[in-house]
């Protein structure tokens, strides 16, 4: 009976000790986590903000080349 108490004493405290471990290793996975998907936010904005001027500069462009074709016909027309 003595022995099966210590047994038990000794599991506890061993798994407490894995909880531990346990707790630590999955806190620095989770700031590890966090890290990145700061990183891929960063990234994704910076791209999302790289379409959007890629944009106006394509509608600028549009925009002149629609003007230019006015121009022009109206030229054509005199």
């Amino acid at each position: 009976m003595r022995l099966r108490t210590i047994v038990l004493t000794v599991s506890l405290f061993s798994l407490g000790g894995c909880e531990k471990d346990f707790d630590e290793k999955y806190q620095d996975n989770l700031e590890k986590l966090n890290e990145a998907a700061s990183e891929i936010e960063a990234g994704v904005d910076q791209k999302l903000s790289e379409g959007r001027e890629a944009d106006k500069i394509m509608q600028s462009a549009i925009e002149d080349e629609h003007l230019a074709e006015t121009s022009e016909k109206t030229a054509n027309d005199r």
